[in-house]
């Protein structure tokens, strides 16, 4: 089976015409890709359109759907529990099939939902529709959201603009979680995402089968989004139009953004959008307006994106990922970036700085560039998983995002953070790596998505 599948002036016949995908060419610096396959499929976008919330049982297992319109709904209309209460809100990665294909300077990603010769299973995932938090009252890491909305569908909020939320949203502190003297004001931890904490700070409170290993499921909802988008730059302009064909077009926007120093002043850098804004959206793509009280210069509206479901997937928090391990070794001793993978929850580890083994079950994927930059293009696996291999793009060419590198004398076990936080621009996005921290790395702006599989 050739690179371009199907392609010729014969169509192929069922079951070989049910993939769809987009081909780039590793030559190039256009951000947008060619659509391939049968062009119906990018129409109908049948996988897309599995990726669903849920609340999911103690074993993981699937309590209810929500609904596809209204989060805050059971998919049978009745009213939903989603304050983590009755489950843990999660977002649902259906099974599917991928092939990833290089012929000369071309490659091409296909995915369908049928066993075709040559297509690798993606098996199902699930992670947090936004980044997690603990419950206090029983030291676990849990995914819910406690907001109100009045009979409009606008957020519920007093008469001075601050949230009015959930009674039991002090169980669900996000920030630092000491945060109590914040409480009911402009800047409170209430329902927020929980940060200031590494990995190895994380791992603990996540139980029941949950872990923080985010990278493979995020990589394969990204790919989706390219998919369906024809397209490498996510931060180009928001449309929700199609295109005369009936296809996707541009692409999700910019995140939450904001001024560094003003965030910082605000309140250090801590969480400012509450889990769940895009309850209302549901399993659909759009963006929220959201107010946040008491910013500098007076209210300030940031919109949070949701893309199918996946709330806020770039520039809010950085993401930890306890499935990557990077090792860099200095140009004195061969100068390469080693990205390694974990599979295995029950192994991810965040390793000694200066070991001089491979941790067990992470397992080498690529070599990074050894120097900070655009990126221009990934190293792509047989299922999807890609890294940064070369940069020399820009914020509107290549892969549009930015791979931070902490320089050729950097030696010993690094971590990997992903998405970018809220003031970090156009470098943000999918496809953004920061290799430059260690993996004992926690602060203010940095969180993670519960996940299971």
């Amino acid at each position: 089976m050739g690179l371009i599948l199907g392609s010729g002036s014969t169509k192929p016949q069922y079951p070989y015409d049910m993939w769809y995908g987009v081909q780039g060419d590793f030559t190039s610096k256009d951000y947008k890709l060619t659509r391939v396959g049968n062009l119906d499929l990018h129409r109908t976008l049948p996988i897309q359109k599995k990726l669903r919330r849920f609340v999911e049982n103690a074993d993981g297992s699937v309590k209810y759907y929500l609904h596809q319109n209204d989060s805050r709904k059971k998919d049978s209309g009745a009213k939903a529990t989603i304050d983590s209460t009755d489950g843990n809100v999660m977002l649902e990665k259906p099974d599917y099939y991928g092939r990833f294909e290089v012929e000369g300077t071309k490659w091409l990603y296909a995915i369908s939902e049928y066993p075709l010769p040559g297509f690798v299973k993606m098996t199902r995932k699930t992670c947090s529709p936004w980044c997690a938090t603990i419950d206090r009252d029983t030291n676990t890491a849990v995914s819910g959201c406690w907001l109100q909305w009045d009979g409009s569908g606008e957020l519920l909020r007093d008469e001075e603009g601050i949230l009015k939320m959930l009674d039991n949203a002090a169980r669900y502190r996000g920030g630092s979680g000491s945060n109590s003297a914040w409480d009911g004001t402009y800047h409170s931890m209430l329902g927020m995402p929980r940060t200031s904490i590494s990995k190895a700070g994380a791992r603990p409170y996540c139980k029941n089968g949950t872990h923080l290993g985010v990278y493979r499921v995020y990589t394969e909802i990204a790919w989706l989004q390219r998919i369906e988008y024809a397209s490498l730059h996510c931060q180009d302009t928001y449309n929700e139009t199609l295109t005369a064909d009936g296809f996707r077009q541009g692409g999700l926007g910019s995140g939450p953004a904001v001024d560094g120093s003003q965030w910082d002043t605000w309140g250090g850098y801590n969480p400012f959008v509450p889990c769940g804004v895009t309850a209302t959206l549901g399993n659909n793509t759009g963006r929220i307006a959201y107010v946040i009280k008491g910013w500098t210069g007076g209210d300030k509206t940031v919109y949070v994106t949701s893309y199918r479901g996946l709330e806020a997937p770039f520039e809010y928090l950085w993401l930890l990922a306890d499935d990557v391990l990077i090792r860099h070794i200095p140009d004195k001793e061969g100068g390469r970036s080693i990205a390694y993978l974990c599979e295995d929850p029950t192994k991810f580890t965040s390793h000694s700085d200066n070991a001089t083994t491979v941790p067990d079950g992470y397992t080498e994927m690529c070599d990074l560039p050894r120097s900070s930059g655009w990126i221009l293009h990934f190293a792509i696996s047989s299922n999807g998983i890609c890294f940064p291999d070369a940069i020399g793009g820009s914020s509107n060419q290549g892969a549009c995002d930015y791979l931070w590198h902490p320089g050729s004398d950097a030696s010993g076990w690094w971590g990997l953070l992903l998405s970018a936080s809220a003031d970090y621009g156009a470098g943000a996005g999918w496809g953004y790596a920061s290799a430059a921290n260690r993996s004992s790395y926690s602060h203010a702006y940095s969180g993670f998505r519960l996940c299971r599989f």
